[in-house]
């Protein structure tokens, strides 16, 4: 992989361990710059952020690199306020055209206050234009920060002068014309909906053209959820309305929302698909300049709605009351809406009833981790789309660890192909033991004899809790942190599944057994106490020395 494939990677995997508006302000504008000898750099639009990435984040970036890569990395950051190609996009946002307009409308924008009242012809155009030449790079990186963050610009003086018919839909126009173009979209004076939060060319987020239904691997452990979804594809607004796509992280249910909403525009139907994080972005900067109105336009005159990770609206008290009306004005007007979350609606603690109710009303299909045959097929089919010939006995080495996540999954694959192709060797079982060394572990997917009730009782004696505490709801800091420990020794320790862990513990859901392991896992990277700790109660198990 090159530096940007490495950086748009670990974007993916620092966003959920970043909190969203943390996310916006520091992360959204870096971009990789390069990766040699070691050495990782990051692009960043000012000073301010270099420092606060360094202080704050640097340990974060590095560990995540290093877990990409799988090998030592040292991370710089270098401001560069100049804006990438759009083909070297370094974010997580999708390319656009924006870049190659915005000279044009910084210098009419920019105009002194007697053109601003009158309409300039091209000759007289054309040197106003070259005379603002030396001042438009920094006035066009802070006009870049302000559109980064969907902070409208002031529209020209002389737009409601020259105004006369407005379109008949805020969106209809500039949305078809904005899709594969590098033009810029008006060659008329800009209109207002250029500067409104909601612009067209953020109509929605554009929607990834691999993930297909066709292109989607259906097992066991997500039958149901890509049975619901084509049933939702085919039948719009009529069936399972609305679709709650619930399950871990890299389970494929992006993939399924995406593959439902290309079913939709192949059937000629208005798709919008977002993030809850957009949503919430949108919704603010809609109240902050009075654009509500052309908010709702845009959310309610649509025939799918597709959102991601909704579990980020929870507490966010505006953000939850503008999605709770949006959701009723579609579903009485029988349009389509599915949702993705990393947990069921019940464990999203602080979202409102009244929300919680409707995610209820249609139908729940959870996505779970696949099994052993499951992630074979996953490979071969990735094998296939990268036309690279690997060894049965190869991929069946890279299928065997248990794998929480389809995309560790491929990226092991990949990393396996990569390392066979930088050493120039065949691709065997010795070699792919080297290139994953540092991701698989050694041990046998069952590495002792222990049973979830043995490390129950030996939690319940390290810690001196009561069973009855840890199966219950609980939530003490004192009864929590064993509960979470015994999730994760369970998982690492024991061959149990994720639903017999969950019984063990009080009928928790698979959901709730992945966040409490995830949470023990960080914490043992972030803290040696906490690792130490963990070594003890594992010794403490093996040895039966409770």
């Amino acid at each position: 992989m090159n530096a940007k494939q490495i950086w748009q990677t670990a974007i993916e995997r620092l966003r959920p361990r970043v909190n969203s508006a943390v996310f916006t302000t520091w992360f959204q504008g870096t971009s990789a710059l390069s990766f040699q000898d070691g050495v990782f750099i990051i692009r960043v639009p000012t000073t301010f952020a270099k420092a606060q990435l360094e202080t704050r984040f640097q340990e974060l970036i590095r560990s995540t690199l290093i877990d990409i890569t799988g090998g030592p990395v040292e991370v710089r950051f270098e401001v560069t306020k100049e804006q990438p190609a759009a083909s070297d996009n370094g974010g997580d946002q999708p390319p656009t055209s924006r870049p190659s307009k915005r000279t044009y409308r910084l210098a009419k924008g920019r105009l002194s206050a007697p053109l601003r009242g009158k309409r300039a012809t091209p000759s007289e155009t054309t040197p106003a234009l070259n005379s603002m030449a030396p001042s438009a790079p920094q006035d066009n990186a802070y006009r870049q920060k302000k559109e980064d963050y969907g902070i409208p610009l002031r529209p020209p003086v002389s737009y409601k002068q020259e105004q006369t018919t407005p379109t008949a839909s805020p969106y209809a126009a500039p949305y078809s014309e904005k899709k594969g173009t590098a033009e810029p979209m008006h060659k008329e004076p800009p209109s207002s909906q250029e500067y409104s939060p909601v612009h067209p060319s953020a109509e929605g987020l554009l929607m990834n053209p691999r993930y297909t239904f066709s292109a989607f691997i259906v097992g066991k452990s997500n039958k149901l959820a890509h049975a619901t979804s084509l049933a939702v594809a085919e039948n719009p607004g009529r069936i399972y309305n609305p679709l709650f796509l619930y399950g871990g992280v890299g389970l494929g249910k992006t993939h399924l929302l995406h593959a439902i909403g290309h079913a939709g525009e192949s059937a000629g139907l208005h798709v919008l698909y977002t993030t809850s994080e957009k949503f919430t972005n949108e919704i603010i900067n809609a109240i902050r300049f009075q654009k509500t109105e052309e908010f709702r336009s845009k959310y309610r005159q649509i025939d799918i709605l597709l959102v991601d990770d909704i579990q980020f609206i929870a507490g966010k008290e505006s953000t939850e009351e503008e999605f709770f009306h949006t959701f009723n004005s579609l579903h009485n007007a029988n349009k389509q809406i599915v949702v993705t979350s990393d947990r069921p609606p019940k464990a999203i603690s602080s979202l409102q009833d009244r929300l919680r109710s409707r995610f209820e009303w249609g139908l729940l299909a959870d996505v779970q981790p696949p099994e052993y045959e499951h992630r074979l097929a996953i490979l071969r089919s990735k094998c296939d789309s990268l036309r690279f010939t690997v060894p049965a006995s190869v991929i069946e080495y890279i299928a065997r660890p248990t794998c929480s996540s389809v995309r560790e999954l491929e990226g092991a694959l990949n990393r396996v192909i990569a390392y066979a192709t930088l050493h120039d060797a065949p691709l065997t079982i010795s070699l792919a033991a080297q290139a994953l060394e540092h991701i698989y572990d050694k041990k046998p997917p069952a590495p002792s004899n222990l049973t979830v009730n043995d490390v129950l009782d030996g939690i319940c004696r390290y810690y001196n809790v009561n069973q009855e505490l840890l199966r219950g709801k609980q939530r003490d800091r004192d009864i929590v942190w064993p509960r979470q420990v015994a999730m994760y020794l369970m998982r690492e320790e024991t061959s149990a599944s994720l639903l017999q862990i969950g019984t063990a513990l009080g009928g928790r859901d698979h959901t709730t057994i992945m966040h409490g392991w995830e949470k023990v896992h960080a914490e043992m990277g972030n803290n040696d106490q906490v690792r130490q700790e963990i070594a003890s109660v594992l010794d403490s198990l093996q040895n039966r020395s409770f």
